[in-house]
Parts: C-alpha cells; sequence; structure tokens
C-alpha cells in the first residue's frame, strides 16, 4: 500500500468518525428521520468507497475483499444511528451491508488501467457526499454561523481538495493485488500453471517477459467446468493443446477444462502492458474469477 493510499484511507475513517462524533454531541436535536437519513449515508457511502478499494487490494478474493467491506460499512452505520435510535441502526446497518458488499465487486471487475482512477473518483465521491451531509446537518440542528460552514466556503474547499487530491503521487503499485503468496507472486517465464478452484484463479497476479515463448496451463482442480481468457492481449500463438474453445478463433488466448481437466497453450506475447483474465463461464467472473498479467521488458 502506497504513502497516498494510506492517506486516502485515513482521510475516510476520520471523516466518518467526525460524522459520528456530531451525531453524537447533537443526539438530542436530531430527528428520527434526520438521524436515519445520516446514518444511512454514512454506511453507504462508507461502505462503497472502502468496498471499490479492498477490491482492488485484494483482487482475487472477493469473500475477504466483501465481508472486511460490510463490515467497515455495518460498523459506520450502526454507530452513527446508535445515538438516534432503533430506527437509525436499522438504516445503517443495512445500507452498510449494501455498500460493501456492491463495492467490493466493483474493485474486483475494474481493469487494471482504470484502478488508478476509480479509487480518486471515488474518494472524491466520498468527500463530496460528506459535504453535502453536513450542511443537512447544519440546516437541521447544528445551526453554527461559523464562515467555514458556510455553502459556498465548503464548496470552494472541496473543489481546492479535489484540485490538490490529483496531484498526490499514486495510489497503488503493480504489486497492488495482494501481501499474501497464494494471490500474488510471479512464475517464472517459459511455463504458468494457472490453477482454477470453486471459485478463483491461483496465482491471480503473474508476470511474463516480452518477446519469450510462454506456455500457459490452465489446471481445473475445482468440481465444475472453468475456462480461461485473456482480455485485450495480441500474441502470436504457437500451439494450442485444447478441444473445448467455446468457438473462439485461433487468435484468442483462451482455454476450457473440465474438472480434473489440464489445458494449456504456447505463444509469445511482444507488447508490454497490464491485462486481465477472467473466467468466462456465465457468473463465475463475478464470484471472484479474475486475475491479472504482467507483460513486462
Amino acid at each position: 500500500m502506497t504513502f497516498a493510499l494510506s492517506v486516502t484511507l485515513a482521510f475516510i475513517f476520520i471523516l466518518k468518525l467526525f460524522i459520528i462524533w456530531e451525531t453524537i454531541r447533537y443526539r438530542g436535536k436530531i430527528t428520527n428521520m434526520a438521524g436515519m437519513m445520516i446514518s444511512m449515508s454514512l454506511g453507504m457511502i462508507g461502505g462503497l468507497t472502502v468496498g471499490v478499494i479492498l477490491g482492488i487490494l485484494l483482487l482475487g478474493d472477493l469473500f475477504s475483499s466483501t465481508i472486511l467491506a460490510m463490515l467497515i460499512g455495518v460498523l459506520a452505520g450502526f454507530l452513527a444511528g446508535l445515538p438516534i435510535g432503533l430506527m437509525p441502526v436499522i438504516d445503517g446497518t443495512l445500507a452498510g451491508i449494501m455498500g460493501g458488499m456492491m463495492g467490493a465487486m466493483l474493485g474486483e471487475m475494474i481493469a487494471p488501467e482504470y484502478q488508478e482512477t476509480i479509487i480518486r473518483v471515488m474518494f472524491l465521491l466520498f468527500i463530496g457526499i460528506i459535504v453535502i451531509l453536513y450542511q443537512m446537518m447544519q440546516q437541521e440542528f447544528i445551526k453554527s454561523k461559523a464562515i467555514v460552514n458556510h455553502p459556498v466556503t465548503m464548496i470552494v474547499l472541496f473543489v481546492l481538495f479535489t484540485v490538490g487530491y490529483n496531484q498526490v503521487g499514486p495510489l497503488i503499485t503493480p504489486s497492488h493485488s495482494s501481501n499474501n503468496s497464494n494471490h500474488h507472486h510471479s512464475i517464472g517465464i517459459n511455463s504458468v500453471v494457472i490453477q482454477a478452484d470453486d471459485y478463483s484463479f491461483t496465482p491471480s497476479h503473474t508476470e511474463i517477459k516480452a518477446g519469450e515463448m510462454v506456455t500457459i496451463t490452465l489446471d481445473n482442480i475445482g468440481e465444475v467446468e472453468h475456462d480461461i481468457e485473456i482480455i485485450g492481449m495480441e500474441a502470436e500463438i504457437e500451439e494450442q493443446a485444447s478441444s473445448h474453445d467455446h468457438g473462439q478463433g485461433n487468435d484468442q488466448l483462451h482455454l476450457h477444462s473440465f474438472p480434473g481437466e489440464k489445458q494449456e497453450i504456447t505463444f509469445t506475447v511482444i507488447t508490454t502492458g497490464t491485462y486481465r483474465y477472467v473466467c468466462t463461464i456465465p457468473g463465475h467472473e463475478e464470484l471472484g474469477m479474475t486475475g491479472v498479467i504482467e507483460i513486462v521488458s
């Protein structure tokens, strides 16, 4: 995790705590409806934003990213609603569950070249929602006359913050997928074995050297059929040892195997870049069967 991403996460949690603290301070003035809006908004946007980040950081482990994002979203919604009453607690909890689930799935599905952008967009969306939420709290029960709390001042500060935030360093690195060796490690060139389980690829991150001939083997150790397709990669295919091509042409980097079966393809990639691979069996990609191949010089 980069320093910029650490600061981003720190801002998210600080702003969540700020809103929760304000609901505790003014709990006697907050109506049930306002409390429901606060807890629902904080649970949803908090779970969604953190879920996207976790989905990217834990690429290939959708279960863990979803559970963590749901817990974080639920905690934010629950704590924001707790000083008000039972209905805000229920609203915040349900919103946190939904936001965490959607965020983790979105982060898992984002192509590597857009991961940096989506994190920045989601963080600025989070800041914008917090600003709007705080303005609603100002009008309803805080009623502070400080100039910093004026809507125009907050809009100007938000614009300045957006410009400054877009100047910070990179949020993620090519090795962001996971610190766990089961989900992020490079395989030596010329021979790559990708195991397909129910429902994940191991490894979920692979590095190949450009210009070298490589053989990728799809080893299906699961209990249902799986395939693998590398999206957008152009390569010179030497050999494809597969009798199940799903109608793909000879120029497609696509393998299919039944349970207990191995299939392989040999090719050479000339152009460097980062490419996603997915299982195209309906529903499998959404359950976490995705990965990344980096072609390095």
